[in-house]
């Protein structure tokens, strides 16, 4: 009695690879889709690509693998720092340091005084 003879499946194809490189670039999409630092309503892509390239006798063929994904880039965000002389080097700085003295006169002005 002959035994059944193994067929090419995504599970067997290219080494088992296929099922591998997939879950990767699969994770990275949800992880992008999760990342709330994205556009939430964009679209990504995953595809796979089979090249067979058949031997000249076409006794079987090469069969080459790729995977592309395409994620959405991080939204761009804008902020503001201010510019502050320490010594001789420029720092930038989260807060504008002239606004404390601003709350500082008008505290000192007004008679209160910090606790």
């Amino acid at each position: 009695m002959e035994q059944p003879k193994e067929e090419v499946s995504l599970s067997n194809l290219c080494g088992g690879a296929i099922e591998e490189v997939f879950q990767r670039e699969w994770a990275a999409i949800l992880a992008n889709v999760a990342d709330v630092n994205t556009d939430p309503e964009a679209k990504r892509k995953l595809t796979l690509e089979f090249t067979v390239a058949p031997f000249e006798d076409r006794s079987g063929a090469k069969v080459t693998f790729s995977c592309k994904s395409k994620t959405v880039p991080v939204e761009s965000v804008s902020g503001t720092v201010f510019l502050q002389r320490r010594g001789l080097v420029m720092v930038a700085v989260p807060h504008d340091p002239k606004q404390s003295r601003l709350f500082d006169a008008k505290s000192a002005a007004a008679g209160d005084r910090p606790s």
